[in-house]
């Protein structure tokens, strides 16, 4: 007599069991091995996952448009290398806005009408702020490797940014030049746009709450143009004798008030916001803007390498470094998608789980949508922007400190 026995036959509910386990389990293998531990259930390109830039490649702002989109290319470069997103292969859609806020409102209607998702964009805080009413109402999501206006802030559900609010850039410039002398005559030229008003109010706020011996002796305005009125500034400067002067302007204008000042003879130490830190200041003023000092947002490169690649692909060298903001941008939009798919819903969920080390350092969003605060210091040396020591950085700071709890406040 034989002691195997035969197995009953299945019922359909069994059936139905044993199905499910097995789907169960094979759902459960993915969950564990993918990358990100998620499954996309709402549909995903096939061929191509397309992502929209909007930047300006002409006008005044070209040249920073031109190095964010060479860290993006780089990015995009990386990103298909490695298989794509989700095993497609990524192409950004460039937009050339101009730096006309007319022109990118036109052209984030176009991508509406496309279906994309996700724009990379914009350079300026203006334009950043004309295009954020638009990103939530259309639900598309908007990401800015560059805006810095604090009033970006209030628009926390579809709009991004992977640099720091104005607000942490003014009070850090206030801090240097606060910690250069405990007394001392400022003058302060900014201009009448968003951007140079939210830098313009940060500064002014720090300075005054914790350095009421820093004197601003005079503060005027610019229109947002590639002219300046340097009569007006040159007569203040002589009227008012500062020991320094931050320019808070357009590239082409830094440019135009060094080479006055310079032809009626005066020297005082020369700050400047992130506009003014790229190459045409040193090459078209020359000698007479060594040592001046700019701010932005940080730039330490944390990859050696990728400098050198830089340099490779676009045959020239690396002299500002926007582009390391276009590629940590390009990554952490793409590391979203492929978390949470390639919707402007998904890619919100996996922006806000992100927790990123790039080129620029760690990347998180509060829960406005912004990036924690960094800012460096540099120096014009030999033509060449350097940046400052943290030896020497923290020197300044720290004599600002002192500056700041000899008069009863706080510097933060």
């Amino acid at each position: 007599m034989s002691h195997h026995h035969e197995k009953p036959p299945q019922t359909k509910a069994a059936k139905y069991i044993t199905a499910g386990i097995i789907i169960l389990t094979v759902i459960m293998f993915i969950v564990a091995f993918h990358p990100f531990g998620t499954i996309i259930t709402t549909p995903f390109p096939e061929d191509e996952v397309v992502i929209a830039v909007s930047m300006p490649f002409e006008g005044e702002m070209a040249e920073f448009g031109v190095e964010y989109m060479r860290g993006i290319e780089l990015a995009v470069e990386d990103i298909n290398e490695e298989g794509g997103i989700r095993g497609v292969p990524v192409r950004v859609e460039y937009y050339n806005n101009k730096g006309n806020v007319t022109l990118a409102k036109a052209q984030f209607k176009e991508i509406k009408e496309r279906g994309i998702p996700v724009v990379i964009g914009a350079l300026t805080s203006t334009v950043t702020l004309a295009l954020a009413p638009y990103a939530e109402s259309y639900e598309i999501v908007l990401i800015s490797p560059a805006a810095t206006s604090a009033s970006l802030s209030a628009y926390g559900n579809y709009v991004y940014r992977t640099v720091s609010s104005d607000i942490y850039l003014g009070a850090g410039m206030a801090k240097i030049i606060g910690g250069r002398n405990e007394t001392q005559n400022v003058m302060l030229i900014s201009l009448d746009t968003s951007y140079g008003k939210s830098l313009k109010a940060a500064f002014l706020n720090e300075a005054n709450t914790s350095y009421p011996d820093m004197h601003i002796v005079s503060s005027i305005t610019v229109p947002d143009s590639d002219t300046v009125n340097t009569t007006e500034i040159i007569t203040a400067m002589k009227n008012t004798d500062p020991q320094s002067v931050l320019m808070i302007v357009n590239p082409s204008q830094c440019i135009e008030i060094m080479l006055a000042a310079e032809k009626e003879g005066l020297d005082p130490t020369w700050f400047g916001s992130d506009m003014v830190t790229n190459r045409q200041v040193p090459l078209e003023v020359g000698e007479y803007s060594e040592g001046l000092i700019g701010f932005s947002q940080a730039r330490r490169i944390s990859d050696p390498s990728y400098q050198d690649h830089y340099e490779e692909t676009f045959g020239e060298e690396m002299m500002t470094r926007d582009s390391i903001y276009g590629y940590d941008t390009m990554i952490v939009v793409s590391q979203a998608i492929e978390h949470s798919g390639y919707t402007a819903d998904g890619i919100r969920e996996g922006l806000d789980l992100i927790r990123h080390v790039g080129l620029t350092g760690t990347i998180v969003f509060d829960e406005k949508g912004d990036a924690y605060l960094s800012y460096d210091v540099m120096r014009l040396q030999n033509g060449k922007w350097v940046d400052l020591p943290w030896s020497e950085v923290l020197t300044f700071e720290k004599k600002a400190a002192v500056i700041s709890s000899a008069h009863g406040t706080s510097s933060h």
